[in-house]
């Protein structure tokens, strides 16, 4: 089975590389005769990978469903043929996945479950749900890792490696190994229930007060390869015709997700980022978000940086946006800034309020995305941040599902209203003592480690004003925020103190 999962893959891309780049190739220099080769083999490649995918599942479902979710960046034929593994794969037989729970419950399944359903409710990736009702009568969706994941999502990130390097040739400058080793973090992690259970529990409350509801877990039952959580009604939104909700319950629930995205990149520093139609269900109102086995977290001073970004976008603040990337990381440090603001004005201008699916395929995204690729190799590429991979992934996936909800808006049109309370005042209060907290035990411990060197040599000089004005500088270079505050105002006394103390 892994042999022949390897032997295809590498048959599927030694097969359409070479006539992708030969048709690119072409394209460059006389674009009319290969329009119609270019959507026949559109349509043979997706039918292909489509095919892979479902035989094979692990993480070829997880790039299927990033593509459905997608229209304005992959090919319609791409998109139309993986949108059935937008909501779920194909699932497996029960008696394939009973070994895994037999494993994990050492034989005693009946003494975890009173009854489980042999046919699965859904299947993902990396595993599939069944129905099961515990013993006390409760109702519970349990999800069972597929035995031998590990060696197929090894083989995966494989033949994903072999892609990289091979889109590396025509996509110059990208961090395409940064995108890699993203993969495959986030592979490692997904394998793991007890994380997935975990990263719910920290984000539930939060996202209840915001309209999204996240299932409990079961925890007396929850195993690394099997975790059981509340029973989650409804359908998901990746099933749900969209003509079925009104257009005022549609736009709600884009600014639901929205709201609930920005409360985790900028209150919590910790974000879901699987969030595709098929984790998201529907039942009368009621929103539910499933699946958090793929998470990312930030740090305080990224979450700032990433709300000061946010200010820059609802004020049409090109150059803001580009300099709060800098900070960021996202550049060399080589980079000509004047001339990245110079293209960001540019896409800007030419994204800011159209629909991604009308801009899509027009000769103006051809002349940007030249200039775009021409900047790239000059500036010597661009950096992606750790955790930027995922914030990708997990934006582009809302994006997606707010184009189903709301069509033919621009997500910056829907985000933007969104942006007055980029925080809220429980969230901001508690960052601030977090942060006075985090300051009042360091500057504790500074006295400490001056007497400490005092006691080993006299010193000639006056140390502790030294020290506290070094620490000043080191504040004033800090990002504006409340820790940069806090810092200078700690250290200025710190340099009064001392110089108080010399007299």
């Amino acid at each position: 089975m892994l042999l022949s999962r390897v032997l295809f893959g590498l048959g599927l891309i030694a097969w359409l590389t070479p006539q992708y780049f030969f048709c690119a190739t072409i394209a460059s220099v006389w674009r009319a005769p290969t329009r119609p080769w270019r959507r026949w083999l559109d349509r043979h490649g997706a039918r292909l990978f489509v095919a892979h995918a479902i035989r094979h599942g692990a993480l070829l479902i997880k790039i299927g469903q990033f593509i459905a979710s997608r229209p304005d960046i992959f090919p319609l034929s791409y998109v139309d043929a993986c949108a059935p593994l937008r909501d779920q794969a194909p699932a497996r037989p029960f008696r394939l996945i009973e070994p895994v729970l037999n494993d994990v419950y050492e034989g005693r399944i009946t003494n975890h479950l009173a009854r489980i359903e042999e046919t699965a409710l859904a299947a993902a990736s990396f595993g599939q749900v069944h129905r099961a009702w515990l013993a006390d009568g409760r109702l519970v969706a349990i999800k069972v890792q597929y035995p031998e994941l590990a060696n197929s999502v090894a083989a995966d990130l494989w033949l994903v490696r072999i892609v990289l390097r091979l889109v590396s040739i025509t996509l110059r400058g990208w961090p395409l190994t940064q995108i890699y080793e993203q993969i495959a973090r986030t592979s490692r992690e997904e394998q793991d229930y007890l994380h997935e259970g975990t990263a719910a529990d920290r984000l539930r409350a939060g996202l209840a007060e915001r309209g999204i509801s996240v299932p409990q877990v079961i925890w007396a039952h929850t195993r690394e390869k099997v975790l059981v959580m509340e029973f989650a009604q409804g359908i998901t939104l990746g099933q749900l015709p969209m003509h079925t909700l009104t257009a005022t319950e549609r736009r709600r629930l884009a600014n639901v997700l929205i709201d609930g995205f920005l409360y985790m990149l900028l209150d919590v520093g910790f974000f879901h980022a699987d969030p595709h139609g098929g984790n998201l269900i529907y039942d009368h109102g009621k929103l539910w978000l499933i699946d958090f086995g793929m998470t990312a977290t930030l740090e305080r001073r990224e979450s700032e940086l990433y709300r000061r970004f946010l200010d820059r976008v609802r004020e049409h603040d090109t150059d803001g946006m580009v300099d709060v990337l800098v900070e960021l990381g996202w550049t060399l440090p080589t980079a000509d800034r004047v001339q990245l603001k110079r293209l960001a004005r540019e896409v800007y201008d030419s994204l800011a309020h159209l629909d991604p699916q009308t801009f899509k395929g027009s000769r103006r995204q051809v002349e940007l995305g030249s200039k775009i690729a021409e900047f790239l190799r000059r500036m010597d590429g661009i950096i992606f941040p750790q955790h930027t991979v995922l914030l990708s992934r997990a934006t582009s996936l809302l994006e997606g599902v707010c184009m189903e909800l709301v069509p033919g808006i621009n997500m910056l049109d829907l985000i933007r209203p969104r942006l007055s309370r980029l925080t809220t005042i429980h969230g901001q209060i508690k960052n601030f003592i977090e942060d006075l907290q985090s300051m009042w035990k360091a500057y504790r411990r500074l006295p400490d480690h001056v007497n400490a060197l005092l006691a080993k040599k006299e010193p000639t000089f006056p140390l502790l004003p030294i020290l506290s004005a070094l620490l000043l500088i080191a504040a004033l270079q800090l990002t504006p925020s409340t820790e940069r505050d806090i810092a200078i105002i700690a250290t200025a006394v710190g340099i009064i103190f001392g110089i108080l103390k010399l007299r």
